[in-house]
Formats: structure tokens, C-alpha cells, sequence
């Protein structure tokens, strides 16, 4: 009898420990990100919940999703998972995710977010996601001792730049630490057309696929300056993850990198401080703006998650300690606006200002290419055409605007 009392006791402990983990999903490899990924674990261990992270390689969370996609079908989704932009509501209608409205509630969600924010991370009044971050992508990091050393100086606009990045090719220094993958091609591109076209250009182009607007001599001006790069810098680049591209940046075997502030954290996490001959400057362009893309938390309903066990998570990862080390760490700036942002680097708080402005005058515009702006199947379509474009000189510019405007004019966004 005590034998069978022991294993029902043992099976009671192992049953209630279990129930303790958070299993989270999310797609955060590098050295920063991974710091990142530890305070989550810290702040919720502290409360009691075990945090397996379990990390899912691949740039731009394509593999993650689809291992989430695989998981969510076959009825073992994790606890928690990494999200953005549209896929939240796509998640929410389907039924997989839970309301957190007692946590925001807690942490005054409603007061401490701005609109935009508020709307991505609701469906049908409720709110089924936990803002984190607020990423700035229109970004050009620069080695200054290797510009300097060659004697050039920060373009001010997309032509310099093509110029500056043909007279270091000429001298044998490769300009661009950019890796061969889609997502991060077409962030280059996205940074282009938003910087000749400005804001209004860029929603009409390519949120809103407007016909008349992608066959304006604008997107003839974006696709044949991507050209030119790409004819610059196709020679001297691999399929390298975006982390080793910024590493090439810090150890000066690259001047330029086009990308999001993710790589301040990975500076930082490298280097142990933000470097100062690296500096941040807005990507050309003809009207100031910022593009933004946003890192959430969702949780996924399932057996050993109860939505009162969701809302105390969700209540955790949105005090305002959490958040501020959290996005120091990651070089974002928090999504909610009760955050000091003392103590962060000083890209992040030139950041905050710019997004500020930009606010103000509407010209807060969601990135195409990293999961805040269009439906995934569009997204998918027109990165895998501008990356095609990117990499073989044989397409043409008038086809690429054809192959657009079909998408708009398609079920695509269905």
C-alpha cells in the first residue's frame, strides 16, 4: 500500500512540475537574441514557471513558423510562441490562442500603447498577444574607421551610396555585410523604395498593391538602383545569417549594413558594449520616416495551459523592468510608452525620437518584408520574386511590375 501511495505521490509531484513549464518557441539564435531569450526565462523562473526555450534557427523566423504551423495542426502547440504583425489575428480566428485581457487589464495595456500597437495585438476586442518590441529596419550601420580610412564619407542619398559602394569595390573592400537569403535581400529593397518614393508611395506600392502606383516611374527608379547593388555586391556575398554579416561590420571586413536595430543588441552582446566606430544613420531618403516590424508573444492554448496560467505569464513579460531589460539587450525600443529608456545605447534613443516624429506626422510605416504589413502568402510571393530579381540580371524591371500587380489583383491576401 505505502509502495502505491509512493508512486501515486511521485506521479502527483511530477504532474504538478510539469504543469510549471513554458515551453517557448521562438526563433532567436544569435548571441544578443539569445541574451534576450534568457531574462524571459529569468523574470518568469522568478515567479515560478520553468522556461525551456527551444530555439528555432533560420532568419526572419521562416523555419520557426512553419515548425509552429506543424506543431499548432498536430495538437501540441508550445505554451508561449514568437509572432508577428497579421499572423496574430490569423492565430486568434482560428481559435489557438488565448485572451490576456486580465493581463492587460493589470498592466494597463490600453493606457500604456499606442493604437497601432493596441490593434495588431487585439482580435475582436480581445487581446491575444503580448507587445515586446518595436524594431526600427531602416537602418544603414557603418564601420567609420574603414570609411575613413578610404577617405569617403556617409551618403546622404541612395546614388552617393551606389557610388561610395563602387569606389570601395574598386579599392578591394567588399561594401555590403548582407547575406544571400530573401528576407534580408528584400529588406534592402524595402529600404530603397521607401527612401525614393517616400511613405505615401511605399503603403500604396507595396501594402496596398496599387496597380497605378507600382507602374509609376518610382518603382522603375527602385528596381533598377537594387540592380546596381546587386551588380556591386553579388560577387562577394554567401548565404551567411545576418549575425555573421554584422560580425563582418564590427571586425571591419564590411563598411555598410542595411537592417533593422536587432544588430545594436548583437554589438552590444559581442562586444560587451555598443562599438564606437560603428555608427547608425536613417537610410536615405527623400521624406524622414520609420519602418517598423514588432516582436509578440502569444499563448497557445493546450491542456496543461489555463487561461488564468497565461494571464499571470502575460502579466510578467509586460511590467516595465521586464521590458526595459528585455529591449536594452535587444536594441528595440519597449512597445509600451511607460518605459524609461534610460541607459540604452544611443541608437535606440535616436530611435525613439525619430519614431516619435514620425508618429506625428504619419509616417510610421510597417516593413513588407518582415511579417507586419501584408498577408504571409503575399509576402512570401513578393519576396521570392524581388530576391529572384535580386540575383538574376536577366529579369527585367517591367516584368517584376506585371508579377506585382497580379499579386494585388489576385486572392492573394485571402
Amino acid at each position: 500500500m505505502r509502495f502505491v501511495f509512493f508512486i501515486l505521490f511521485i506521479g502527483y509531484v511530477f504532474s504538478v512540475h510539469a504543469s510549471q513549464d513554458v515551453h517557448f518557441l521562438h526563433w532567436w539564435t544569435s548571441q544578443g537574441e539569445a541574451k534576450s531569450a534568457d531574462i524571459v526565462k529569468e523574470y518568469l523562473n522568478k515567479e515560478g514557471f520553468n522556461v525551456v526555450n527551444v530555439p528555432i534557427q533560420g532568419g526572419g523566423g521562416k523555419t520557426a513558423k512553419s515548425i509552429l504551423q506543424a506543431r499548432a495542426i498536430a495538437g501540441n502547440p508550445p505554451d508561449m510562441a514568437q509572432l508577428e504583425g497579421p499572423a496574430i489575428k490569423s492565430w486568434a480566428a482560428l481559435g489557438f490562442l488565448h485572451h490576456l485581457n486580465a493581463a492587460a487589464q493589470q498592466q494597463h495595456w490600453d493606457d500604456n500603447l499606442l493604437p497601432q500597437v493596441r490593434g495588431i495585438h487585439q482580435f475582436h476586442g480581445d487581446y491575444v498577444a503580448i507587445p515586446i518590441t518595436i524594431h526600427r529596419l531602416n537602418w544603414m550601420w557603418v564601420n567609420q574607421d574603414i570609411l575613413q580610412k578610404h577617405q569617403l564619407k556617409i551618403p546622404e542619398t541612395w546614388e552617393q551610396l551606389i557610388d561610395v559602394f563602387s569606389q570601395l569595390k574598386q579599392k578591394g573592400v567588399a561594401p555590403l555585410a548582407l547575406g544571400n537569403e530573401p528576407w534580408q535581400v528584400v529588406q534592402l529593397f524595402e529600404n530603397i523604395a521607401f527612401g525614393l518614393g517616400g511613405p505615401n508611395y511605399y503603403r500604396k506600392a507595396f501594402i496596398e498593391l496599387d496597380p497605378d502606383t507600382l507602374a509609376s516611374p518610382i518603382t522603375l527608379e527602385v528596381l533598377n538602383k537594387f540592380r546596381r547593388i546587386s551588380t556591386i555586391v553579388l560577387p562577394d556575398l554567401t548565404k551567411q545569417r545576418w549575425e555573421e554579416a554584422t560580425n563582418d561590420l564590427l571586425v571591419g571586413k564590411r563598411v555598410f549594413q542595411i537592417t533593422g536595430d536587432w544588430v545594436a543588441g548583437e554589438l552590444i552582446a559581442i562586444n560587451g558594449h555598443f562599438p564606437s566606430y560603428i555608427s547608425c544613420n536613417p537610410t536615405p531618403s527623400k521624406q524622414p520616416g520609420f519602418i517598423y516590424n514588432m516582436d509578440s508573444f502569444a499563448l497557445f492554448k493546450n491542456p496543461l495551459l489555463s487561461n488564468e496560467r497565461a494571464n499571470q505569464i502575460a502579466a510578467v513579460i509586460s511590467e516595465p523592468a521586464f521590458l526595459r531589460g528585455f529591449n536594452r539587450l535587444k536594441g528595440s525600443m519597449p512597445a509600451h510608452r511607460n518605459i524609461s529608456m534610460h541607459g540604452f545605447n544611443t541608437c535606440s534613443l535616436r530611435a525613439k525620437q525619430d519614431f516619435n516624429e514620425a508618429d506625428k506626422s504619419g509616417t510610421l510605416m510597417p516593413s513588407i518584408i518582415d511579417s507586419m504589413a501584408v498577408s504571409p502568402v503575399i509576402e512570401k510571393a513578393a519576396s521570392s520574386e524581388l530576391f529572384r530579381f535580386f540575383n538574376d540580371p536577366t529579369m527585367k524591371p517591367e516584368d517584376v511590375i506585371v508579377h506585382m500587380q497580379n499579386m494585388g489583383s489576385s486572392n492573394l491576401n485571402l
